[in-house]
């Protein structure tokens, strides 16, 4: 995922964790907030009780490689919180599910309009 697609900032975090919409799932909880700008950047939270470093980063390349396959509207920025259940499901469960999350938000883009990330 490229860096201007990213949240860096703990201003940014604290920004969409207090005034985004919440959208709850079975594997991760899904916060968004329009940010007037031509492009989504989004964030993962995955605390401790995910599990060690390894689980950790795994279910963030797991989110993270859901999002790649997953076609966004511009203009949002999105924070995912990982559950406990988030590093051992498989990649196809997840992303399922964050489908599922960005179609409440109505944030997925059409198919015809996908824009997906790309990677560095």
């Amino acid at each position: 995922m490229k860096q201007a697609n990213r949240l860096t900032k703990r201003e940014e975090y604290s920004q969409v964790l207090a005034r985004g919409g919440t959208y709850i799932g079975p594997l991760a909880i899904m916060k968004t907030l329009p940010n007037n700008l031509e492009l989504s950047r989004v964030g993962f939270i995955v605390s401790k009780k995910v599990g060690g470093a390894v689980e950790r980063n795994r279910a963030k390349r797991i989110l993270r490689e859901s999002l790649r396959t997953t076609g966004l509207k511009q203009g949002w920025d999105i924070v995912f919180i990982a559950r406990a259940k988030a590093a051992t499901v498989k990649c196809a469960e997840m992303e399922r599910v964050v489908k599922h999350l960005l179609g409440k938000a109505q944030i997925l883009s059409k198919t015809d309009e996908k824009t997906s990330f790309k990677t560095d």
